[in-house]
């Protein structure tokens, strides 16, 4: 469906209001604290410790740091694998039957089919539908192509009046899918026939993403309260206290919104978004040895239009608020993690900042910027390990990020407890002209108790040395008297102190 495409590209398209290119130059625009945040405070000084002992620990946290953020990639990096091949098949054809169900109930103004009409419908082809009237007149496809159902007999679906459907019960699938490959030897397309089959029961499945009424402030409605597709070890359950998304639209005209929430009609016709807000609130997927929860994720965005001298609008949707707060829990490796992200731009700067060009491209008014703050934040527990021994560690990161500047991004502050031990980190990364991070232009200043260390990285993100001879990184200090040096050498990197010890670092 193009609403789950929409909401995709809301969150991949997030850093476009730091990257849309223009003129440089510094801006007037107020930078305000919009989405509430706190800076995380620098921690207190334990001034028990001698200065060398302060730079010592200094090194050793950052150390454990690193070690505590290879093992959260760890774990996060098998999320997007939580489901195996097959269960991504059933899960996507899990949707397709349901709105396969409810465009074909819309089409032929069907009200109501319960088991005995599908097995009818399946067995008889009144399931067949012209997929191109235009251009193939004659040519007939199944709406389920090979994918068979055989529904039990509390399955039921049904569509009111006002475009609202309704889908509950059990059903097999019975699906057959081709893969295509050419033989060289027989000269001959070759087909493989891969064959499926599973149970889905849908409980109180609900799609209201359509008006059958034209409207300037559109309320829709996606979800269900339980999904469960297979069984067994195989089985994906989706599960919401809330029943899923809702969406809520403002638009600059009166609109009929079509089955699909696809925008490019209503855009074709000069009308935009004002302003849309997508909730998602307590989902869960199940599946495997994880759980993936979302108890709130929440998604604004805009139009930005330019009427072209033919009279045609160029219309270009931009992300305003990205709210998300969400829970990974797996068995291996060992996680329990909670992320929270609050990622919110000036919807003003946005209307007065952004223009959309004759061409379709997205640019900033020159000497003026997009205000945007960012909040990150992890907590929980996740599996390191070190050697042959596997120990869970606890998390507990804040990191705020702003855009200061046509050009300047800063990391107000990250802190880190590692170990009982708090980590203060503060930057900056300067972008150049065409909105690409400049060379040697990243900065961090990492800080614990009276001791710091602050490194410059290049494009690549490799560090930029001081002292290229030696492999020298940066100094370690304490109130601003050397006591080490940080080096790289022969891809090792490692901390020298005045008493002749090293730390490696790896």
């Amino acid at each position: 469906m193009k609403f789950f495409k929409l909401t995709a590209l809301a969150l991949a398209s997030s850093l476009v209001l730091a990257g849309c290119g223009s003129d440089g130059g510094s801006s007037s625009t107020t930078v305000s604290n919009n989405n509430g945040s706190t800076i995380p405070a620098k921690p207190p000084v334990n001034n028990n410790l001698s200065d060398l002992q302060q730079a010592k620990g200094l090194i050793d946290t950052a150390k454990q740091f690193i070690l505590d953020n290879k093992a959260i990639k760890d774990a996060y990096e098998g999320a997007s694998e939580i489901l195996t091949e097959q269960q991504q098949a059933r899960v996507s054809l899990t949707f397709d039957i349901a709105e396969g169900l409810r465009e074909y109930m819309q089409e032929k103004s069907i009200t109501r089919l319960d088991a005995a009409d599908i097995i009818y419908l399946r067995d008889n082809g009144d399931l067949k539908e012209i997929i191109d009237k235009d251009l193939a007149s004659d040519f007939y496809w199944d709406r389920f192509y090979d994918n068979k159902l055989t529904p039990s007999d509390d399955f039921l679906a049904t569509l009111d009046a006002n475009g609202k459907f309704k889908l509950s019960g059990t059903t097999l699938v019975n699906s057959e899918d081709y893969d295509y490959s050419y033989n060289p030897l027989t000269n001959n397309i070759d087909s493989i026939a891969t064959k499926d089959s599973f149970k889905i029961t849908y409980d109180k499945f609900e799609n209201t993403l359509a008006s059958n009424s034209s409207t300037d402030n559109f309320k829709g409605r996606f979800g269900f309260n339980n999904i469960t597709i297979g069984s067994g070890a195989k089985a994906v359950v989706f599960s919401s206290l809330s029943q899923g998304a809702t969406v809520n639209a403002q638009f600059s005209d009166k609109v009929l919104i079509n089955d699909e929430f696809d925008l490019d009609e209503v855009n074709a016709a000069g009308i935009t978004v004002e302003k849309a807000v997508i909730k998602l609130g307590d989902v869960k997927l199940k599946a495997n040895d994880s759980t993936i929860k979302a108890s709130d994720l929440e998604l604004a965005f805009l139009d930005m239009s330019h009427k072209r001298a033919d009279g045609s609008l160029v219309v270009r949707t931009l992300p305003s608020t990205i709210k998300l707060t969400g829970q990974l829990i797996k068995e291996k490796p060992k996680t329990d993690m909670t992320i929270s992200l609050n990622a919110v731009a000036n919807e003003n700067d946005i209307k007065n900042v952004i223009k959309v060009t004759q061409d379709g491209d997205i640019e900033e008014a020159a000497g003026k910027f997009v205000g945007i703050e960012i909040v990150m934040s992890l907590n929980g527990q996740v599996a390191r390990k070190n050697t042959n021994i596997t120990t869970s560690i606890p998390i507990d990161i804040q990191a705020n990020l702003k855009r200061m500047s046509r050009k300047d991004v800063e990391l107000q502050g990250l802190s880190a407890n590692v170990d009982g031990k708090k980590l203060y980190v503060t930057g900056k990364t300067i972008l150049d002209t065409t909105y690409n991070v400049s060379c040697k232009c990243t900065q961090l200043n990492i800080t614990q108790n009276n001791a710091a260390v602050n490194l410059k990285f290049d494009v690549n993100n490799d560090f930029v040395k001081q002292d290229t001879s030696t492999g020298k990184i940066a100094d370690i200090t304490v109130n601003g008297k050397v006591l080490g040096q940080l080096l790289e050498n022969n891809g090792t990197v490692s901390a020298k102190f005045v008493d002749n010890s090293f730390v490696p670092l790896g």
